[in-house]
């Protein structure tokens, strides 16, 4: 290709999202492997500040969830994005600031509903910015930005508090409020967007006149309170619950518990997992989406938890073997169960958007998004209670079988529905250059 036109990809307003919320993820990296020691150490707080903090701010983001689900309060997914951020800068400043119990659970509220907002909002603005045929790429894509914020933040903050101890904590609480001003500036970038192509439409409108009677998709209009998320939507949260519940939260949870009380392996190593997984996400994204975009997306999801599961019966074969087979077979645990987090996260997304009505996708992402929550927070639980037999083998193997009852809810792809999605491009070539916001 002569020349420097089109020999590199211009940035899209998709890209530039993901790019912003990568920076996002960077700051709560900064802040969240510091922040039950940093509130505990507090005088005012103690253990009843770190219960706050994550106590409050699960039950504001799955109430948010909740809410947004059922339709009665139906803001633009923009507007929500653009609340969200808003809410969790705040929520952080307050948060590095607190000095009572009550102002921790104030702060905390924001943060808990910010993050209820912002989570219900980005798969409808992200998928209004994508055509059809780029949203595993774009979603993959999503998922290594926050994968390698996360962890550059993480690693900035280390350094940081190996300098300067805890007292610098929260500063680092300030900057994690300050990454999400990018954020909110390309979500109310893309309003303006949206408010100006409804402009337009409504201009078309007053020209031609209406086609029909406008369907505003808000349950109880014309089906049921609940009707409108179907057997789709409900297997849909359903994966998601389940996702959670047997394979990130197992991951982040019970592998660190297995590994050493277990397995006798040394703390280090578990560190030393956390950045393989990371590596091999950031490193194996693109090459995992590449395979499967000749397949649909039901089929990446069931590759996703085969590569789990498999994942989770390499660790219970090297459980039997001496040190050094234990610690080969948990980096490759590692390895796979990245591997199985890649096809997940170039999968997920699009099989939701693809399975349900273009007019439900918010809503069933907020009760995926409220089902994520719950999985996070149970999951721990489900495996700590299987440490409780004592055997490293049983753990892994459990936790195996339990992942593959994930196949029953992709067990077939179900149609698209005819129509987009409110404001999702039609398909075009992959050369599109659209607004960089």
């Amino acid at each position: 290709m002569s020349g420097g036109q089109g020999s590199a990809r211009r940035l899209t307003a998709a890209d530039v999202l993901i790019l912003v919320n990568g920076v996002s993820a960077f700051g709560s990296g900064l802040v969240y492997p510091y922040t039950a020691l940093y509130l505990s150490d507090l005088p005012a707080m103690g253990t009843a500040g770190v219960s706050v903090f994550y106590g409050a701010a699960a039950a504001a983001n799955l109430a948010t969830s909740g809410v947004l689900a059922t339709g009665r309060l139906a803001p633009r997914p923009a507007l929500l994005g653009l609340a969200g951020t808003l809410m969790l800068a705040v929520g952080f400043a307050g948060a590095a600031v607190a000095g009572s119990l009550a102002f921790l659970c104030a702060a905390v509220l924001f943060i808990g509903c910010g993050q209820g907002c912002l989570l219900v909002a980005m798969v409808p603005v992200l998928n209004s910015l994508t055509p059809q045929e780029e949203r595993r790429s774009v979603f993959a894509r999503r998922y290594r930005a926050i994968n390698v914020g996360l962890g550059l933040g993480a690693v900035v903050a280390g350094l940081t508090t190996g300098i300067l101890t805890t007292s610098a904590v929260p500063w680092l609480f300030v900057c994690n409020a300050a990454s999400y001003l990018p954020l909110a500036y390309v979500f109310h970038r893309v309003r303006a967007r949206e408010r100006d192509e409804a402009a337009r439409g409504a201009d078309a409108e007053r020209q031609t006149g209406p086609d029909g009677p406008e369907d505003t998709g808000r349950p109880g209009d014309t089906v049921g309170r609940w009707k409108w998320l179907g057997v789709a939507g409900t297997l849909a949260v359903l994966f998601q619950l389940g996702a959670y519940l047997f394979g990130h939260s197992q991951f982040e949870a019970t592998a660190p518990l297995v590994a050493v009380r277990l397995m006798g392996i040394g703390l280090g190593t578990v560190s030393g997992l956390l950045l393989v997984n990371t590596l091999v996400v950031a490193l194996g994204q693109t090459w995992v989406t590449r395979v499967l975009s000749s397949r649909d997306e039901a089929y990446g999801l069931r590759a996703a938890v085969v590569l789990w599961a498999a994942a989770y019966g390499l660790a219970a074969a090297s459980a039997f073997g001496p040190l050094p087979v234990r610690y080969a077979g948990l980096l490759l645990f590692a390895v796979v169960f990245a591997l199985g987090e890649c096809a997940y996260s170039c999968s997920f997304h699009p099989w939701l958007i693809d399975s349900v009505g273009p007019k439900d996708v918010t809503r069933v992402s907020a009760l995926a998004a409220g089902a994520m929550g719950v999985g996070t927070a149970a999951g721990p639980s489900v495996g700590v209670a299987l440490t409780l037999t004592g055997e490293a083998t049983a753990v892994w193997l459990s936790l195996a079988s339990l992942c593959l009852l994930l196949l029953l809810a992709v067990g077939r792809r179900r149609a698209a529905a005819p129509e987009p999605a409110a404001g999702t491009p039609e398909p075009t070539p992959a050369s599109h250059t659209g607004d960089t916001t």
